[in-house]
């Protein structure tokens, strides 16, 4: 077994994991990216006040749901591109890039129309009130109305991911943060308040669709943009939603379980939902790993399915699995080591700071059932199969979750350890029931 594990994630040995790797590294600094610009953000907000703090993490709630939307479309661009590309149809990809530009034009302006006009009765139901609710209608007007800028900016990059050029989104993401960094402090310093703030990320964003728009008109993969072939075409765009609608209820099922999984963690106590909240944040950084395999995952066995290679993309499956399981466990091994200091950044109660403690080493143990869940979530849909996920998903969230971490929780009294044994088990029921799915579609 470990001469096998040895070869899987020995590069050298592995074409498979090289080219994962390739593909999966650049999406991680992405994502790092991401976190980064929300800390910078949150940085300078604090330079404002504890309100400005409050303003912008409560419209962020609201704006992770959008970027749920959004980042579905990303994923169905990504998957049938690459299935295109590897059947050797690049006018099918091409046609279908300018299909999904569309369809995120209407998406993006529609969802940016709900939130002009729905941004006060969204905020007071997330609870903002007074100077909260002031400073945050003006951030939310600056960054959700224009969300635009970030759908076509997902899509994309999706596109490029599936071309299997995730380096060049990776420098667009990169030089936007810095571009946003640069904006929040001049802003700030120009005194332009939240609102500064706002508009630093909305330009950063547009700044970004700007990079990747360049890309595609210097056609640096087989995709690119021009003035020709932007008719709707009522076929793909059936097709493109039709894919990309069960990646976002899936999606959507998941932030929703988290939901009212914090109301279950918060009946246990208010010290237990704050070390979770904890343990949470800092578990996010042993997950990167796998948001990188995912989208790598997602590219090669649709474009190895394109191109009729059904064992490369079992072999593409594997090998991203003990490499993201791997990589997951040391991450979350170093955050165990240090749970103590790290947790100490954001309190000094001794309860809580064991709890997170006990959490991050309970997840040690486990934290490959959530690499073989996500990897074979992504494996499952890059056979064009969006479905499937989702009722496994809901049925997971449901049965496990919920339902066992509630009852592990409080019928067995575990407290969080019976809360976080729940999302294991629900790791552990979607992997095996999404494997045996995979074996099923790749054979056929």
């Amino acid at each position: 077994m470990f001469a096998a594990v040895k070869a899987a994630v020995s590069p050298g040995k592995n074409p498979y994991l090289a080219t994962l790797g390739g593909l999966a590294v650049p999406v991680m600094l992405e994502n790092l990216s991401q976190i980064f610009l929300g800390t910078v953000d949150t940085y300078f907000a604090g330079q404002i006040g504890d309100d400005a703090i409050a303003a912008i993490n409560v419209t962020n709630m609201f704006m992770n749901l959008f970027v749920t939307v959004f980042t579905a479309f990303g994923v169905g661009v990504m998957v049938m591109i690459s299935s295109a590309l590897g059947e050797g149809d690049e006018a099918k990809a091409n046609r279908l890039v300018r299909q999904a530009v569309l369809l995120g034009l209407g998406v993006g302006a529609g969802f940016g129309l709900l939130n002009f006009f729905c941004r006060r009765p969204f905020l007071m139901m997330a609870g903002a009130q007074g100077e909260i609710l002031r400073l945050g209608l003006t951030y939310y007007l600056a960054v959700c109305v224009p969300c635009v800028f970030l759908c076509l900016t997902l899509i994309l990059a999706g596109g490029l991911k599936a071309a299997r050029n995730t380096r060049a989104s990776m420098r667009a993401a990169l030089a936007a943060n810095l571009f946003n960094a640069v904006f929040d402090a001049l802003f700030v310093h120009l005194g332009l308040g939240v609102l500064g703030l706002g508009l630093a990320t909305t330009l950063a964003r547009a700044f970004n669709l700007a990079l990747l728009a360049g890309l595609y008109r210097r056609r640096v993969t087989p995709l690119h943009l021009d003035r020709r072939g932007w008719r709707p075409d009522p076929a793909a765009l059936k097709a493109l939603a039709g894919y990309s609608g069960p990646i976002m209820l899936t999606q959507l099922s998941a932030r929703l379980a988290i939901l009212i999984h914090g109301s279950l963690i918060l009946h246990l106590g208010a010290v237990y939902y704050t070390a979770n909240s904890i343990a949470t944040q800092l578990d996010e950084y042993a997950c990167i790993p796998s948001a990188g395999f995912e989208a790598a995952t997602a590219t090669m066995v649709s474009g190895s399915l394109g191109a009729g290679k059904p064992k490369d993309a079992s072999r593409y499956t594997r090998t991203a699995f003990w490499a993201t399981a791997l990589a997951m466990t040391a991450a979350g091994a170093v955050l165990a080591f240090f749970a103590l200091p790290l947790t100490g950044l954001f309190t000094q109660t001794g309860q809580i700071r064991q709890m997170v403690a006990q959490v991050l080493t309970f997840m040690v143990l486990f934290n490959w059932t959530s690499a073989l869940s996500h990897i074979l979530t992504s494996a499952v849909q890059g056979t064009g199969d969006s479905r499937y996920p989702l009722f496994v998903t809901l049925a997971g969230n449901i049965l496990m979750r919920l339902g066992a971490g509630y009852l592990l929780a409080y019928g067995l009294g575990w407290g969080l350890i019976g809360i976080w044994s729940g999302i294991v088990l629900d790791f552990l029921m979607r992997g095996t029931l999404l494997g045996r799915r995979f074996i099923r579609q790749y054979r056929a």
